[in-house]
């Protein structure tokens, strides 16, 4: 897409509203009422197409794919506290008494909200929980799924930075920025390769469970790359779904930056206008993290 066409985008952005219900109200659901969905996650550092894969796998007839959730990061805390564990052991509750207790929590909020949507289940899509990848094995163990979505840590960095300096991020990335010292683009090209490798080092573990997906690829070649990923996931491949902004889906955090386009539209190489000294000190952090996921960057 050119400029020209994207500042139109953004225009219509402004003046109408997006694509998108604002909230769905979900009714609470008795557990003994709730059909327990496949439990699903979709894995990848802020601003690498975690939200246009959201949009598509939103798109299908039985996954509800709400927008982040965030609350199983502050859970992961409350998990890990040996202060807290040594509290609910003295109430008589132990190491899977409390799984339960918190699985149970987890699993209901989304499968209320994939029952809300009339759907049979749900995909968490939640990039802060990189952090968190060994409490949601302790929650689902292995029934979990998860897609691990990856993108070139240099367009990432060029991306958060951007969001950084107009003052328009949060969460854990937002908070890694504010504790180094630097360039934005050098700092999110460190907090990229952080990530990334705790991506790989649980696929490692976990391989069975994980399914390897790129940002470029499923967007150049979208009718090649998903059905693949569907077929993991173990749904029916549905063309539809890359119709994704003819569909309602809730509104989120970044769904205004696809809610201006209905098209798989690769962004690549948009770091080409750092300098040389700039783009080095980067690859200081990053290059190994890309050369292990295939990326190849002209400096």
């Amino acid at each position: 897409m050119n400029l020209g066409n994207r500042i139109i985008n953004r225009i219509k952005l402004l003046v109408s509203p997006p694509p998108v219900r604002e909230r769905i109200v979900v009714r609470t659901i008795a557990s003994d009422e709730r059909r327990q969905s496949p439990p699903c996650f979709l894995i990848g550092v802020y601003r690498s197409g975690t939200t246009l894969l959201r949009f598509v796998l939103d798109s299908h007839s039985n996954i509800a794919v709400p927008p982040e959730t965030n609350f199983l990061y502050e859970m992961a805390d409350l998990y890990r506290s040996e202060w807290v564990r040594k509290g609910l052991a003295g109430a008589g509750v132990d190491e899977e008494g409390l799984r339960n207790l918190l699985k149970g929590f987890s699993a209901g909020i989304l499968d209320n909200y994939a029952a809300a949507k009339e759907k049979g289940r749900w995909i968490d899509k939640t990039p802060a929980y990189i952090d968190i990848l060994d409490f949601l094995d302790f929650l689902y163990g292995k029934e979990c799924k998860y897609i691990m979505l990856y993108r070139n840590g240099l367009d990432v960095a060029n991306s958060l930075a951007g969001m950084y300096e107009r003052n328009d991020l949060g969460g854990p990335a937002k908070i890694f920025a504010d504790n180094e010292a630097g360039s934005p683009r050098v700092i999110f090209a460190k907090y990229w390769a952080a990530q990334c490798e705790k991506m790989l080092s649980y696929e490692e573990t976990h391989s069975g469970q994980c399914h390897r997906i790129q940002y470029e690829s499923f967007v150049s070649e979208p009718q090649k790359y998903l059905p693949l990923l569907f077929e993991f996931i173990g749904e029916p491949w549905e063309p539809d779904v890359l119709k994704f902004n003819d569909r309602q889906h809730d509104f989120g955090l970044q769904d205004s930056y696809i809610a201006a386009t209905s098209t798989f539209t690769p962004r690549t190489k948009t770091y080409k206008n750092w300098n040389k000294a700039e783009l080095s000190e980067a690859m200081l952090f990053a290059s190994e993290t890309i050369r292990k996921l295939g990326y190849e960057v002209e400096i």
